[in-house]
């Protein structure tokens, strides 16, 4: 025996003659609350909104495992290749860097500076590596395609390698080469994404330069802020912290009773 269809069913199948569809509408309206034309635009407006706000959702949640699973496999990567990179010397690293597209990948790039931030902490002996790996991370930095990581991240980047360098050359007894990279860290921190880490991260290295060249005042000011940016981000280890002097005076002395005792 065939199944029974309801007219509502029929309807929505496009079953029903137009006389029956008509008096189906009127059946379903007058079960259905009276609404204003405003409270029906508002209603789809809402809903509209929110389908738009999941799917947006979404969006960033798949972008985000994506960018998530790419990090992993470039880190991966970066250790192979560096295991090839290592045996070779400086100089030849750093042309390899330059000219093979492979190594042209985040991961690398943030393997290198780890590894130069790394040396520069260790002692003043790994100074020159330090100033070596910041080179090659700054080469990756500078090779990284924009449409693949953003113009603004990029920048990002080459700041970080920038910063890295400064410091590792200023620990060398480079003071020239390293205010030429922190001036060169600062435009592409203009041109990044405004991130206050690595402007802090900037002017902390940056305020020992000035102090080692003598240039206490602009150390001063570059200390201010840098202790403000990071206690915006939560982070109070530079509070309490001042540039201090060495006493001129004390030292002129020093050196005339030496002298007139010599």
């Amino acid at each position: 025996m065939e199944e029974k269809i309801s007219q509502e069913e029929r309807f929505l199948k496009a079953r029903l003659s137009r006389e029956d569809n008509q008096r189906v509408v009127r059946r379903l309206l007058a079960g259905t609350p009276q609404r204003s034309p405003q409270q029906d635009r508002r209603s789809f407006e809402a809903e509209e909104a929110a389908a738009f706000y999941d799917e947006a959702f979404r969006r960033t949640e798949r972008s985000l495992a994506a960018a998530s699973e790419r990090i992993q496999r470039e880190r991966l990567l970066a250790a192979s290749q560096w295991s090839s990179l290592e045996s070779h010397p400086p100089a030849r690293r750093l042309m390899m860097v330059r000219n093979d597209a492979r190594l042209h990948h985040w991961g690398l790039f943030d393997r290198l500076l780890a590894q130069s931030r790394e040396a520069a902490e260790s002692h003043a002996a790994a100074a020159a590596a330090a100033v070596d790996l910041a080179e090659l991370a700054l080469a990756v930095a500078e090779r990284l395609d924009p449409e693949v990581y953003g113009e603004e991240r990029v920048c990002d980047f080459r700041t970080e390698a920038l910063a890295a360098l400064g410091n590792a050359r200023r620990l060398a007894g480079d003071f020239a080469g390293s205010r030429l990279a922190f001036s060169q860290a600062r435009i592409h921190l203009e041109m990044g994404t405004s991130d206050l880490l690595g402007e802090a991260d900037l002017l902390g290295g940056l305020v020992k330069l000035l102090c080692d060249l003598g240039e206490y005042e602009k150390a001063g000011r570059s200390l201010e802020r840098a202790s403000a940016l990071y206690r915006r981000m939560g982070d109070h280890h530079l509070d309490g912290m001042a540039i201090v002097q060495p006493d001129t005076e004390t030292g002129k002395e020093a050196d005339k009773r030496q002298g007139a005792t010599g």
